[in-house]
């Protein structure tokens, strides 16, 4: 894809906020006809991932600085209404950070992911637990920490959920650690540097 025409995306994309949204409708209404479990599995992650893309563009259609507390919060509450009536609390704790352009987009798409895997893995047959998410800023960047009270694992394998999580954090040049252990939970630790990148 030349520049020209990836600018001209980025610009129909500011003009169109809801276009993500339509897109998880039209994910939800191809789900409707779709029994295979592995397409069905693709399919939602796409829905979370738009979801993500969403709640993000929303905090990004100002000229400040964009409030990614802000856009924890409502992540908070997605997946909060998602998980109703299941006795999962989700705590978010935010420290004001600036980011660059180029980390805001895959950092919202990290946490969604990270915070989708809790909510879908870590809490089989009802079980009740946690999830706690906590943003601040560390020396040279930003520290990014999602910790459920799940089952946990060990060793844990990673998914495609975790794979694309890596991959995003190893593109921003970060870094990811992984603590686990039989009904333990999960922690996943990320660590961006943000020295030499333009804010916004």
């Amino acid at each position: 894809m030349g520049t020209a025409s990836g600018d001209r995306i980025v610009e129909l994309q500011g003009q169109t906020p809801g276009g993500y949204r339509l897109l998880q409708i039209l994910v939800g209404i191809r789900l409707r006809s779709v029994a295979d479990p592995e397409s069905v599995r693709h399919l939602t992650w796409l829905s979370d991932i738009a979801a993500a893309m969403e709640l993000i563009s929303r905090r990004m259609t100002g000229d400040g600085p964009v409030d990614f507390v802000g856009y924890l919060e409502d992540v908070a509450a997605f997946w909060s209404r998602v998980c109703e009536g299941r006795a999962i609390r989700l705590d978010v704790r935010g420290q004001a950070a600036l980011l660059p352009d180029s980390h805001l987009l895959p950092l919202a798409i990290i946490t969604h992911e990270l915070i989708s895997n809790a909510c879908r893995h870590a809490f089989p047959d009802g079980r009740r637990g946690s999830i706690a998410v906590a943003f601040s800023r560390a020396v040279g960047g930003v520290s990014l920490v999602v910790r459920d009270s799940g089952v946990g694992a060990e060793p844990l394998t990673p998914g495609e959920g975790l794979a694309v999580v890596q991959g995003l954090v190893e593109h921003l040049g970060g870094s990811m650690n992984i603590e686990t252990a039989p009904n333990a939970g999960v922690g996943v630790r990320i660590r961006l540097p943000l020295e030499g990148a333009s804010t916004h």
